[in-house]
């Protein structure tokens, strides 16, 4: 209803009266005064899309209880963009340069709204991180600051880094040696501190250096079998540390054959003798041996199977990216059936992908499982409420290889992959199934007692 004060204005103001009879006739007002622009919106807030400038004043009362009123505004004031977070978070997307202050009270009500920020400022991105470390997937440029967070809650986020700091790094491997294959472009000193971690570490570093080699093979001296070109002075360590290592001197010098001859009567060959000692143990061994060969042969290589990883993970988010931002606007739906449509559209294109994404996986790493019905085995786990989602490349592998996992639950369930169990991989007539890893156990112990 207009004011008294609007009523007498429409006495003396024409534009005052149009709007007061209709307010869409602002629109045909060149510059409305902050009076009439407040008149017409009070009548109708949808006419804010024909004010070029409105008044903050103008700007609140348009958007109070009608917060997708945003999409009009061209340079919403700091309090009109705080008014709209306060009602509808997500529609920090619809602001073309929101504000700190908005940025942060947008992420803090829902972390997940850092996915709709161009280029969030530090503060809002350590608040989405420690939140949920995993949130850092959604930022395409973080801070130091802000990945040391990320890492330090969960080393397994570095992978969501395209070039992780040293420092962050180094955090890494120290939260979790493991985590080093996940490091595309380790630097000299992460190397080192990762081997001496876990000697093992060594077969991930590409072309490493006498230091690295050395904190390998003294860590375990069998780690020598990992090191393709191992210098002198790492292969002397071998030899003296441990005789059965010594045969996995992959290029020994003279002086090492000789070394190991006198001491263990050792004969040692290098790289190119031992193949041509396989290819003749290969022509004698007929022609099954020729096929265990050719077996061997197509078994993907660790290297192989490392990208596949971490393509994988790649795919896997950039699946979740889509898959969030087709939800946040299917939000700004105003019609309920519309947005439900819209919603389970996105999760059914999530779940298409995500198989097409698994299949790839399993033909380039894990070759044996091709014959494996990937969609039966997603829908198993979405039986056992198994966010398959939030799975791991690392996690996919080991169900394929047959080994007990424990995958991510969807949020507020537990079931059979819940903590403290686990799900396996198991033939069946039928095929491949997912089974409980204990069940399968109790089935293994009950037929060795009947045997």
């Amino acid at each position: 209803m207009p004011t008294i004060l609007e009523h007498l204005a429409a006495l003396f103001d024409k534009d005052m009266r149009a709007v007061l009879n209709n307010p869409r006739a602002i629109s045909m007002i060149a510059n409305p005064s902050a009076r009439v622009q407040m008149a017409a919106v009070r009548r109708d807030r949808s006419v804010i899309c024909f004010i070029e400038r409105p008044t903050e004043k103008v700007q609140l009362t348009a958007v109070r209880n009608a917060p997708h009123n945003i999409h009009f505004i061209t340079s919403p004031s700091e309090r009109v963009q705080l008014t709209v977070i306060g009602n509808r978070p997500s529609y920090i997307g619809f602001i073309p340069n929101p504000t700190e202050k908005v940025q942060l009270k947008a992420v803090e009500k829902r972390p997940e709204c850092i996915f709709l920020l161009q280029k969030p400022a530090e503060k809002v991105q350590l608040t989405a991180v420690l939140k949920d470390p995993r949130y850092l997937s959604a930022i395409r440029e973080p801070t130091e600051k802000v990945q040391l967070a990320a890492v330090q809650k969960n080393p397994e986020c570095i992978r969501h880094i395209a070039e992780p700091t040293e420092k962050v790094q180094h955090m890494a491997v120290q939260r979790s040696p493991d985590i080093f294959r996940q490091i595309r472009q380790p630097e000299e000193s992460v190397r080192l501190a990762a081997v001496q971690a876990k000697g093992e570490n060594i077969r991930y570093v590409s072309a490493p250096s006498e230091t690295v080699q050395l904190a390998a093979v003294r860590n375990d001296p069998m780690n020598i079998r990992y090191i393709e070109n191992p210098t002198e002075k790492v292969q002397s360590v071998v030899l003296n540390a441990d005789r059965d290592a010594a045969p996995f001197i992959s290029s020994p010098t003279e002086e090492i054959k000789r070394l190991a001859m006198e001491m263990y009567g050792l004969r040692l060959e290098n790289a190119a003798g031992k193949q041509t000692a396989a290819a003749r143990t290969s022509e004698t061994s007929g022609s099954s041996g020729k096929k265990a060969a050719e077996g061997v042969a197509k078994k993907p290589s660790a290297k192989q199977v490392r990208e596949a990883v971490e393509k994988l993970d790649s795919e896997i988010r950039e699946i979740n990216r889509e898959y969030f931002q087709a939800t946040y606007e299917a939000q700004y739906s105003d019609n309920a059936a519309e947005r439900e449509s819209e919603i389970s559209a996105a999760g059914k294109n999530r779940e298409k992908k995500l198989v097409k994404a698994y299949e790839k996986f399993n033909s380039a790493a894990v070759p044996e499982r091709k014959e494996c019905n990937v969609g039966k085995i997603v829908k198993e786990l979405r039986k056992e409420r198994v966010a398959v989602e939030n799975m791991k490349a690392g996690e996919w592998h080991s169900l394929m290889k047959g080994k007990a996992v424990q995958p991510p639950l969807v949020s507020g369930t537990s079931g059979a992959a819940g903590k403290g169990s686990a799900l396996m991989l198991a033939r069946t007539p039928a095929g491949y199934a997912l089974k409980a890893a204990g069940t399968i156990n109790q089935a293994s112990r009950q037929a060795n007692a009947e045997m």
